[in-house]
Formats: structure tokens, sequence, C-alpha cells
């Protein structure tokens, strides 16, 4: 478990002691695919970090209909903001695929945040960068479907690369549109030779175009 902690860019700077406590106390839990890590309401009582799979936080909305506010993957701690406010979890975490999460209780969590003021600013910053994701993405709802897909493809080539492992309707999700319009506009960016779509993966062939079309008004 130590080891794992090492790779995780959060932890990096963490002090080999504190990483060593923590990884005495970490869990490691298996999920299959579509199972339940926590749900929108119930306390907060631990930092979760993806060891490999993949991880969405999502809201369910009363229409019944699911919106996907983050993707995490492997590496990336996710739900951060109770580890900061001990509020209950703001959405459902759910396994996309099989994965594996490593489960760091809260207790532990913020006594290595209070011996490491390093280790606090690095924390701080990682969830000031996930409130400016969740802003921006609240703001893209305003804007038509065909740019917040490619604002949504271009997100997550910098995360997973090229070839982004998200189905259609997991993109339609991210986007917040339904499964029947994601298959018109990317059936339209691919026709355009934007992407390049198989089943379950689209790659981006022209991230410049794809890239002005996310900028355009």
């Amino acid at each position: 478990m130590e080891q794992f902690l090492d790779s995780v860019e959060l932890f990096k700077r963490l002090p080999a002691p504190e990483r060593k406590r923590l990884a005495r106390v970490a869990q490691e839990k298996r999920y299959e695919k579509g199972g339940t890590i926590f749900r929108e309401g119930q306390p907060a009582e631990a930092v979760w970090i993806v060891k490999s799979g993949r991880v969405h936080l999502m809201k369910f909305l009363a229409d019944g209909k699911a919106s996907t506010t983050c993707v995490m993957k492997s590496g990336e701690p996710f739900c951060c903001l109770p580890a900061l406010d001990g509020k209950p979890y703001p959405v459902d975490a759910m396994a996309a695929i099989d994965s594996v999460v490593v489960r760091i209780p809260l207790a532990a969590f913020h006594r290595a945040m209070n011996r490491s003021a390093t280790f606090t600013h690095e924390t701080l910053c990682l969830f000031c960068d996930r409130l400016r994701q969740v802003e921006h993405k609240s703001c893209m709802i305003y804007e038509p479907v065909e740019a917040r897909l490619a604002q949504v493809l271009i997100g997550l080539m910098k995360k997973f690369g090229q070839t982004i492992p998200l189905t259609r309707q997991e993109l339609a999700e991210v986007a917040g549109t339904t499964h029947e319009t994601a298959i018109r506009v990317l059936s339209r960016f691919r026709q355009q030779g934007l992407i390049r779509s198989t089943r379950g993966k689209t790659t981006i062939i022209q991230p410049e175009k794809l890239q002005a079309l996310a900028d355009k008004p």
C-alpha cells in the first residue's frame, strides 16, 4: 500500500513517516462494474483513491436522469471536499468498470494534514482545482450541445490521452445531454473527421478543430 501511495501525486510530498502511517490504516476495496462506493447524503468517513479502473461521481436527478460530475482514473483521489468540512458526500460514486479503490479514514487524513503544512497546501490546491472543474461544468449547461460535447472530449483527452475509454452514454452523462442527442452530435464529429469511434471508445483525430468548436461562442 505504501508503494501505491508513493505513486499518487497528492502524497509524493508527504513525509515518508506520514505515508507509512496512512498506508497502515488504508484499505483496498474492489467493486464490479456498476457497484456503488458511496451514496449522496451518506456521512463522509474517508478519502478515496482510484487504484485501478474508473470511478464516476454522479448526480441522479428527480426525473431519473443521471449527470456525471467527474470522471476519476487510476491514481486520482475523489470526492475531496468532505475531507475538509466533514459534511456528507454530495454525489454518488459508482465504479464505471471493474475497479479497485483505496479507502483512507478521514481522521488519519486530517492527522496527516495537521502534521505537514506542505501536504495541506497540496490538498487545498487539488480541492480548488476540482471546484473549478465543477463550476465550469455548471456553466456548460447554457452552451449548445455541440460545444459541450467538444469541451467534454477535450477535457477527457487531457486525462486519458487521445483515446477516451467512455461509451456514448457516459459521454452524454458528462455533457448533460441525452443519449440520442450525443449519438447525433458525435456522428457529425465523425463525419467531419474530428473523431473516430469504436465500441466503448472515442479517439480524437483533430484536437485543434475540436478545440475550436469547444471555444465557439
